[in-house]
């Protein structure tokens, strides 16, 4: 029994010196919320967005062009497209804006069409990963902004599909 009071009495006396303790500096208070945040940068990537800022790509209007890049839908979404000769493929992602773990949620599709000229002739089909599975003709032209750079307009009658792209535009993801 006497052993017992002595344990209770250290503890107690522990506790009562732990509780006094005097409010950490706040050199010790921004450290401890410095590691805290490194501790929390992995969850952090886990939040990063899914950007791709426009850029400007000259064209002259007459010499040839490859569109081959990382192109903003003005459908929220990012487009890779690859021209090979008169040929030009792409993957359209949804997301750009969002959090990058949500990338094609909404939509992910695939592109195939003919480069004649100013304008590309093809056809799209949703694939599995997005939300929408639709698919269709799209008829884009290539056009000289304002800003001396270029976009491809959509400019067959959008249909009632789930392609709302209407303007791609050159741009840097990141």
């Amino acid at each position: 029994m006497r052993l017992r009071l002595l344990a209770v009495a250290f503890v107690g006396f522990t506790l009562a010196a732990c509780s006094g303790a005097a409010t950490p500096s706040p050199a010790v208070t921004a450290a401890a919320s410095s590691q805290a945040t490194v501790a929390a940068s992995p969850k952090a990537a886990a939040v990063a967005l899914y950007l791709c800022a426009t850029r400007p790509v000259a064209w002259d209007g007459s010499s040839a062009i490859d569109l081959t890049g990382t192109w903003a839908g003005d459908d929220g979404g990012v487009y890779s497209l690859r021209q090979l000769g008169d040929q030009v493929w792409w993957l359209g992602m949804s997301g750009i804006g969002g959090p990058l773990v949500d990338r094609g949620h909404d939509f992910t599709n695939v592109y195939h069409g003919t480069l004649s000229g100013e304008t590309v002739t093809g056809t799209y089909a949703d694939v599995p990963g997005g939300m929408i599975q639709d698919n269709g003709p799209v008829v884009m032209k290539l056009t000289k902004t304002s800003d001396g750079g270029i976009s491809l307009d959509r400019v067959d009658p959008v249909l009632d599909t789930g392609a709302a792209l209407k303007m791609l535009q050159p741009c840097t993801p990141g």
